[in-house]
C-alpha cells in the first residue's frame, strides 16, 4: 500500500489522477474517488491542500461547476489502530472537498473458522456512527456500502445488480436476505469489472454490453433495479505520466467511450452513486417496490435469494403498479396468487374512497375513471403506495 509521504511518489499519482478526472468530466461519465487517509495526506502534504483550492481532491470534486456532481469523494479505510474511517472523512474535509456518506471496500462473508481481521472490516461497523480518534467532536454515518468482499483472495465476492439492506452475517445468504429496519443501505456492484494491467479489456466492454443488453430485450426481469460500477486502482496508475508501465487514463478513456455507445442508446446512464441511490428511491416510490436484488448472470429463478423469515413474511404485500400516473384504471401484480386482498383508495384528507376484495390470480385491474385528477393512495396490508390521477 502507497505512503504518499514522498513527493516522488505522490505527484506522479496526483497528476495521473488529474488526467482521469478531465477524461471523465469531457466524456459526461461518473467518478466515485475513494481515498485511504494517506493519499490524503499527501494532498495535504505535497499541495498545500488545507490553504489552497487547486489541490486534486478539491479540484476533482469541484470539477463541471457543480460540487460532487462528476466526482464524489468517498473515505476508504483498511485495519489500523491509528485511524477509523471517520478520521478519513475529517481529513477529506480539510482539503476543500466534502466527504461523501458512501463506503467501499468491506468484509460481508463471515469464513469458518474465521480470520482475526474480519470483524475490524464488518461491514456491520458501519450502520451505527463512528466517531474520529483524531477529531472526537466529528461523527461520521454511513448511508450506502458497495463492493461486497469476501476476504482475499476474493473467491466468494458478491456481484449483484440492485439496492437492498443486509440482514446480518450468518452466512452469505443472511446477506442477502433484506432488512427494512438496517441504518445502511447496500448498493450492488453489477458483475465486479476491474481495470488492471491485465483485464482483457475487450472481454469486459462485450460483457458490459452484454449485460446491458439482457437489461434491455426482456432476458432480465423489468421489476429489477440495475446498477454496477467499473473498478480501477490507484496502484495501477504507473510509475510516471510521461512512459507509464500501463497508461489508464488511456484504458479509461477506451472503456468509457465503449459504455457511452450504449448511453447514446438508452441502455446506460452514468450516475455516481449517490445518484445512484436517489434514482432507486425515486424508482422504489414510483413502482411500490422496497429493494431489488438480481445476481450477475442470473436467468433461471426469480425466486427470493434468501428463504424468507419473518422480517421478510411482513412485506408479502408487496406489489407493481402501472401505469402511474394513470388516466382510467391502475394494474396490480406482484402479490400472492390464490390469496384474498382488501384493496383501498385513500385520499390526501385520509378518506376511503373505495374498498374492494379480490382473490389475486397473477394481476389485478382497479377503475380510477371515477377519481377526479390529484394525488391518492392504494393500500394492500400494511402497504400503501402513491397514484396520480391524470
Amino acid at each position: 500500500m502507497e505512503t504518499y509521504t514522498g513527493a516522488s511518489v505522490y505527484n506522479p499519482v496526483k497528476d495521473t489522477l488529474k488526467r482521469i478526472v478531465e477524461i471523465v468530466q469531457a466524456k459526461n461519465a461518473k467518478y466515485n474517488m475513494q481515498l485511504m487517509p494517506n493519499f490524503v495526506q499527501g494532498a495535504l502534504t505535497h499541495q498545500s491542500a488545507a490553504s489552497t483550492n487547486t489541490d486534486i481532491i478539491e479540484y476533482a470534486y469541484k470539477i463541471g461547476g457543480v460540487p460532487g456532481a462528476v466526482v464524489e469523494i468517498d473515505p476508504r479505510y483498511k485495519t489500523t489502530n491509528l485511524y477509523n474511517i471517520a478520521d478519513v472523512s475529517y481529513s477529506i474535509n480539510l482539503t476543500g472537498a466534502s466527504s461523501s456518506s458512501n463506503v467501499g471496500g468491506f468484509v460481508y462473508l463471515q469464513t469458518n473458522p474465521g480470520p482475526a481481521n474480519y470483524s475490524a472490516g464488518d461491514w456491520l461497523n458501519y450502520t451505527n456512527p463512528i466517531t474520529s480518534l483524531s477529531a472526537p467532536s466529528y461523527t461520521w454515518k454511513a448511508n450506502i456500502i458497495w463492493g461486497a468482499g469476501s476476504l482475499p483472495p476474493h473467491t466468494n465476492d458478491a456481484n449483484n445488480f440492485g439496492v437492498w439492506k443486509p440482514r446480518g452475517k450468518t452466512d452469505s445468504v443472511d446477506f442477502y436476505c433484506h432488512n427494512p429496519s438496517q441504518t445502511v443501505w447496500l448498493q450492488g456492484n453489477g458483475c465486479g469489472w476491474v481495470i488492471t494491467p491485465t483485464t482483457n479489456i475487450n472481454n469486459m466492454i462485450s460483457e458490459i454490453r452484454s449485460e446491458a443488453t439482457k437489461i434491455i430485450n426482456g432476458t432480465y426481469p423489468s421489476n429489477k433495479f440495475y446498477n454496477g460500477h467499473v473498478m480501477i486502482n490507484f496502484k495501477d496508475f504507473g510509475t510516471s505520466t510521461i512512459t507509464p508501465s500501463f497508461q489508464m487514463p488511456i484504458v479509461v478513456s477506451r472503456v468509457i467511450d465503449s459504455i457511452n455507445v450504449m448511453v447514446a442508446q438508452g441502455k446506460i446512464e452514468w450516475k455516481t452513486i449517490t445518484q445512484k441511490h436517489n434514482t432507486f428511491l425515486n424508482w422504489s416510490s414510483n413502482t411500490g417496490i422496497a429493494y431489488s436484488q438480481w445476481r450477475c448472470g442470473q436467468t433461471n429463478s426469480l425466486s427470493a435469494t434468501c428463504n424468507m423469515t419473518g422480517l421478510e413474511e411482513r412485506n408479502k404485500e408487496s406489489f407493481v403498479l402501472y401505469p402511474n400516473p394513470a388516466s382510467n384504471s391502475i394494474v396490480i401484480k406482484g402479490l400472492q396468487n390464490n390469496t384474498t386482498y382488501t384493496i383501498e383508495i385513500i385520499d390526501a384528507l385520509g378518506r376511503i374512497l373505495k374498498t374492494q376484495k379480490i382473490l389475486f390470480l397473477n394481476e389485478e385491474l382497479v377503475d380510477v375513471t371515477d377519481l377526479n385528477s390529484g394525488i391518492y393512495y392504494l393500500k394492500i396490508g400494511s402497504n400503501t403506495r402513491k397514484i396520480i390521477k391524470n
